[in-house]
């Protein structure tokens, strides 16, 4: 997916960015270093094989911040990314969890964490949207 300037939502750049807090927090980054090379491959994977590429780096960036969770909240209000980054470790676990990735859920396991109706739709979105 790319957005209106032609660039990759998610660059090369956020997933070095992502492996470097990663191995700093003493983790596994083989992971990480496969999904950037399988994204960014000349051939390229399939669509729903990048999907679920996007979705794990999303997750992970959830865990460890970084650029790429700097992405997701530029999409939202600052009451909304004050919620996001309070609950980010227990939506990338509930993110985890979920097979097939829909507004509905998301929106359900936010409001279970608290979060009103109307935040947690626009956080929904603005997740899905990083990796769709």
């Amino acid at each position: 997916m790319t957005i209106s300037t032609g660039e990759p939502l998610i660059t090369r750049a956020d997933i070095d960015d992502l492996v470097t807090r990663v191995r700093l927090s003493a983790g596994d980054t083989r992971e990480l270093e496969a999904a950037g090379a399988a994204l960014f491959a000349a051939d390229g994977p399939g669509p729903a094989d990048a999907q679920l590429i996007r979705q794990r780096l999303l997750v992970t960036a959830l865990h460890h911040g970084g650029t790429l969770l700097a992405k997701l909240l530029s999409r939202l209000s600052p009451r909304e990314t004050a919620m996001v980054r309070r609950y980010a470790h227990r939506l990338a676990n509930f993110l985890d969890t979920l097979e097939t990735w829909a507004t509905q859920p998301i929106m359900l396991a936010l409001m279970r964490f608290g979060l009103p109706y109307g935040e947690a739709e626009t956080i929904a979105v603005a997740v899905l949207t990083l990796v769709w």
